[in-house]
Protein backbone atom coordinates (compact mmCIF):
# COMPACT_ATOMS: atom_id res chain seq x y z
CA UNK A 1 0.00 0.00 0.00
CA UNK A 2 2.79 2.37 0.94
CA UNK A 3 4.61 1.73 -2.34
CA UNK A 4 1.52 2.42 -4.43
CA UNK A 5 0.93 5.73 -2.64
CA UNK A 6 4.55 6.74 -3.29
CA UNK A 7 4.22 5.79 -6.97
CA UNK A 8 0.99 7.77 -7.32
CA UNK A 9 2.61 10.80 -5.68
CA UNK A 10 5.60 10.53 -8.02
CA UNK A 11 3.29 10.37 -11.05
CA UNK A 12 1.33 13.39 -9.79
CA UNK A 13 4.54 15.40 -9.36
CA UNK A 14 5.77 14.37 -12.80
CA UNK A 15 2.48 15.35 -14.42
CA UNK A 16 2.34 18.68 -12.62
CA UNK A 17 5.85 19.51 -13.82
CA UNK A 18 5.37 18.31 -17.41
CA UNK A 19 1.76 19.42 -17.99
CA UNK A 20 2.57 23.08 -18.80
CA UNK A 21 5.14 21.94 -21.38
CA UNK A 22 2.66 19.48 -22.88
CA UNK A 23 -0.14 22.03 -23.05
CA UNK A 24 2.03 24.75 -24.61
CA UNK A 25 1.52 24.00 -28.31
CA UNK A 26 -1.27 21.50 -28.85
CA UNK A 27 -3.26 22.31 -25.76
CA UNK A 28 -5.62 19.84 -24.17
CA UNK A 29 -6.77 18.61 -27.57
CA UNK A 30 -3.18 17.81 -28.55
CA UNK A 31 -2.73 15.97 -25.27
CA UNK A 32 -5.88 13.90 -25.85
CA UNK A 33 -4.86 13.13 -29.42
CA UNK A 34 -1.41 11.95 -28.41
CA UNK A 35 -2.67 10.05 -25.38
CA UNK A 36 -5.44 8.19 -27.20
CA UNK A 37 -4.00 7.82 -30.71
CA UNK A 38 -0.27 7.64 -30.05
CA UNK A 39 2.62 9.78 -31.09
CA UNK A 40 1.61 9.91 -34.76
CA UNK A 41 -1.96 10.92 -33.92
CA UNK A 42 -0.79 13.74 -31.68
CA UNK A 43 1.68 14.96 -34.28
CA UNK A 44 -0.99 14.78 -36.99
CA UNK A 45 -3.31 16.93 -34.86
CA UNK A 46 -0.58 19.46 -34.10
CA UNK A 47 0.46 19.70 -37.76
CA UNK A 48 -2.87 19.40 -39.58
CA UNK A 49 -5.55 20.09 -36.99
CA UNK A 50 -9.03 18.73 -37.58
CA UNK A 51 -9.55 20.19 -41.02
CA UNK A 52 -12.95 21.85 -41.09
CA UNK A 53 -14.34 19.35 -38.58
CA UNK A 54 -15.40 19.94 -35.00
CA UNK A 55 -12.83 18.55 -32.53
CA UNK A 56 -15.35 16.31 -30.77
CA UNK A 57 -16.58 14.64 -33.97
CA UNK A 58 -12.97 14.31 -35.21
CA UNK A 59 -11.92 12.77 -31.90
CA UNK A 60 -14.83 10.31 -31.80
CA UNK A 61 -14.13 9.15 -35.37
CA UNK A 62 -10.53 8.39 -34.38
CA UNK A 63 -11.53 6.79 -31.10
CA UNK A 64 -14.15 4.51 -32.65
CA UNK A 65 -12.86 3.96 -36.18
CA UNK A 66 -9.11 4.43 -35.86
CA UNK A 67 -6.55 7.14 -36.54
CA UNK A 68 -6.29 6.48 -40.30
CA UNK A 69 -10.02 7.07 -40.73
CA UNK A 70 -9.66 10.13 -38.52
CA UNK A 71 -6.96 11.56 -40.80
CA UNK A 72 -9.14 11.01 -43.87
CA UNK A 73 -12.12 12.52 -42.02
CA UNK A 74 -10.07 15.64 -41.26
CA UNK A 75 -9.22 15.88 -44.97
CA UNK A 76 -12.90 15.97 -45.92
CA UNK A 77 -13.70 12.29 -46.47
CA UNK A 78 -16.75 10.66 -44.91
CA UNK A 79 -16.63 7.39 -43.02
CA UNK A 80 -18.11 4.32 -44.63
CA UNK A 81 -20.81 2.08 -43.15
CA UNK A 82 -18.37 -0.85 -43.11
CA UNK A 83 -16.10 1.10 -40.78
CA UNK A 84 -18.96 1.67 -38.37
CA UNK A 85 -19.71 -2.06 -38.44
CA UNK A 86 -16.33 -2.72 -36.83
CA UNK A 87 -17.43 -0.88 -33.69
CA UNK A 88 -20.28 -3.30 -32.96
CA UNK A 89 -19.16 -5.94 -30.45
CA UNK A 90 -18.79 -9.46 -31.84
CA UNK A 91 -20.19 -8.44 -35.24
CA UNK A 92 -17.16 -6.21 -35.71
CA UNK A 93 -15.05 -9.35 -36.19
CA UNK A 94 -17.04 -10.15 -39.34
CA UNK A 95 -16.34 -6.68 -40.73
CA UNK A 96 -12.67 -7.00 -39.79
CA UNK A 97 -12.44 -10.29 -41.68
CA UNK A 98 -14.31 -8.75 -44.62
CA UNK A 99 -11.83 -5.86 -44.69
CA UNK A 100 -8.97 -8.35 -44.42
CA UNK A 101 -10.25 -10.32 -47.41
CA UNK A 102 -10.45 -7.11 -49.45
CA UNK A 103 -6.93 -6.20 -48.36
CA UNK A 104 -5.61 -9.66 -49.20
CA UNK A 105 -7.28 -9.39 -52.60
CA UNK A 106 -5.20 -6.32 -53.35
CA UNK A 107 -7.99 -3.74 -53.31
CA UNK A 108 -6.51 -0.29 -53.05
CA UNK A 109 -7.98 3.16 -52.63
CA UNK A 110 -8.69 3.47 -56.35
CA UNK A 111 -10.71 0.24 -56.26
CA UNK A 112 -12.63 1.40 -53.19
CA UNK A 113 -13.31 4.79 -54.79
CA UNK A 114 -14.73 3.04 -57.82
CA UNK A 115 -16.90 0.73 -55.71
CA UNK A 116 -18.12 3.15 -53.04
CA UNK A 117 -17.37 6.65 -54.27
CA UNK A 118 -14.60 9.21 -53.95
CA UNK A 119 -16.22 10.89 -50.96
CA UNK A 120 -15.26 7.90 -48.79
CA UNK A 121 -11.81 6.85 -50.01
Amino acid sequence: MKKSVIKMAAVAVLLSVSAPAVMAKGGFEGFLSGCCFGLRGGAEYNDQGTGQRNFLSWFLVGFCLGPRTQIDYAQGKDFHWREIGRVIPYIGVIFAIWDGVDGAGGRGRADLQQAYGASYF
